[in-house]
């Protein structure tokens, strides 16, 4: 196993640490890549909602 590719979730945090336990070869932090576009997505939702404008006296 060369890589694992996950998004940001903490679970997955834990279950690379329980795989370098089970799995020879497996380094677990050293192997873990987390996605890229995942990353790039919620920044771009971060910047989004700074420009979210609520529209006053709407019911």
């Amino acid at each position: 196993m060369l890589s694992i590719t996950c998004d940001n979730v903490s679970n997955n945090d834990r279950i690379i640490c329980k795989l370098s336990d089970k799995v020879l070869g497996f380094s677990g932090a050293v192997m873990y890549t987390r996605c890229f576009l995942h990353m790039v997505n919620l920044v771009v939702k971060l910047l989004i909602n700074e420009f979210n404008v609520k529209k006053q006296g709407a019911n």
